[in-house]
């Protein structure tokens, strides 16, 4: 059950006829309210006799402490672990392949999603198999100690990686004291020591009806998905006087910092540069207008991709901005040979003020990339199951009304706007820039690691039982 960073997605023109949103007159899904206050979506699709039912929740880092970080995830593990129906692990596997249910889930900052893929025809057992696991787990000791095992062992696979410290560094650089709201893989020792109590208290914070979406796609009928879905989560109720955590504001970041880390087993370079970009509560149009931005530098005739890639001065530039409900990351990333990484460096910081000017970007690669966000939609609409996911990845973060908006929105984006974007944005704007680099090429372009007065700082000591790096 990897930790997923979720990535933008493409979505789709919607109109909205009687409150269901269409597609060139198609039906795409429905949304309401059950009962007990959970949101049901339904997705519904013919193409072949599967459903795909995934539990979608507002958590994650963002509602965690630094006494609890990381234990979201953990939850999410034992979430497949024993109920009050399926009493432990084995009960639990044989009833999987009763189904013929494929299943995963992952954890971000923002959310947490579990899903299932199985039969139609067993669309009633496979939500009752959802709901008891959501609403009746046993959190047993004993699978709880086998189970901090296996995170403990992700996080180990996680840091042995020669990134791993560097991004951990970039993150406390930019949230300090609040960066574990931005770290679902969470904090070792903590993990090491979680107990049945804190997780127990996880559910009546954080999984309840009310905090939560059951998103269906796939094959069924919508009357008949929504009888059955209220029938088996009536189970699942909320504490009374439930309050949903508001997590803090993070501070903006003021000033520009540059360091470098040294780390083996890297074997060309790697610069990246993050600026502080919109907020989706504050200025909603600005996240679309990155989003264009990002692809306009992917454009293969565009200036930008000629410069960076075709010429050969780096093996790889991208910008990317991270669409969250909390924060408005915005970065620029170059992976370059260590003898070409000082001057790709240079180059990218003049290249920055050159993508305010009008002939930078032409009107022809902005209608490529507005048409390609398009294609890329139909494509994925036509996967009920990743588009199911998918749906689940925006209700938490966004909420689908900026989803079904997004590409109606995004079409009205024009190059004015993306050069307005980079002056507010990027142009004279603080930034992190992290460069990594072996010890050895790093000492033949003469630079130093300057990493280590920020690591002392903001990075934790790894306990001796974590493998070193």
């Amino acid at each position: 059950m990897p930790l997923i960073r979720a990535l933008k997605r493409t979505v789709f023109i919607s109109l909205t006829l009687f409150g269901v949103p269409v597609l060139h007159g198609e039906n795409l899904f429905v949304e309401e309210k059950l009962a007990n206050g959970l949101e049901l979506i339904a997705f519904p699709s013919h193409k072949v006799p599967l459903a795909t039912i995934v539990l979608t929740c507002k958590g994650g880092a963002m509602t965690e402490s630094p006494g609890s970080n990381g234990l979201t995830h953990l939850w999410e593990h034992m979430f497949f672990k024993g109920n009050e129906k399926l009493p432990n692990q084995e009960a639990f596997k044989k009833r999987i392949r009763t189904l013929g249910i494929t299943y995963n889930g992952d954890t971000s900052a923002e959310k947490v999603r579990y899903f299932f893929t199985l039969p139609s025809v067993y669309l009633v057992e496979g939500l009752d198999f959802m709901a008891d696991a959501i609403a009746t787990p046993l959190i047993d000791e004993q699978e709880l100690t086998k189970e901090r095992k296996v995170v403990l062992d992700e996080w180990d696979r996680n840091a042995s990686q020669p990134e791993f410290d560097f991004y951990n560094l970039q993150r406390s650089i930019l949230y300090q004291e609040q960066g574990f709201l931005r770290d679902p893989l969470g904090d070792y020792s903590v993990i090491a020591e979680a107990n049945r109590a804190q997780l127990m208290q996880i559910k009546k914070d954080i999984f309840v009806p009310q905090n939560c979406a059951l998103i269906v796609g796939g094959d069924f009928e919508y009357e008949d998905l929504k009888a059955k879905a209220e029938k088996s989560f009536s189970i699942w109720t909320a504490p009374k006087e439930w309050k949903a955590i508001t997590p803090p504001s993070f501070p903006k970041f003021t000033k520009t910092i540059d360091f470098v880390m040294f780390r083996p087993h890297i074997d060309n370079a790697s610069v990246e540069l993050t600026f502080m970009g919109p907020y989706l509560k504050e200025t909603p149009k600005d996240t679309y207008i990155a989003d264009i931005l990002a692809s306009l530098l992917q454009h293969k005739s565009g200036k930008f991709y000629r410069k960076f890639v075709d010429s050969g001065l780096t093996l790889g530039a991208s910008f990317s901005y991270f669409t969250q409900s909390q924060t408005g990351e915005s970065s620029f990333y170059l992976r370059a040979t260590p003898e070409n990484i000082l001057n790709a460096k240079k180059s990218l910081l003049a290249e920055i003020s050159a993508m305010a000017k009008p002939d930078y970007f032409s009107s022809d690669q902005l209608d490529d990339v507005k048409r390609s966000l398009i294609i890329d939609h139909k494509r994925e609409i036509n996967a009920p199951s990743s588009f199911t996911k998918t749906l689940a990845f925006w209700w938490p973060v966004t909420g689908l009304a900026y989803y079904q908006g997004y590409v109606n929105n995004m079409n009205q984006i024009t190059l004015s706007d993306v050069q307005d974007f980079v002056k507010k944005y990027l142009i004279n704007k603080p930034y992190l820039a992290g460069l990594l680099i072996s010890e050895e090429n790093g000492k033949k372009i003469k630079l130093k690691d300057t990493s280590k007065p920020f690591a002392d700082k903001w990075l934790k000591k790894r306990p001796q039982t974590q493998k070193s790096t």
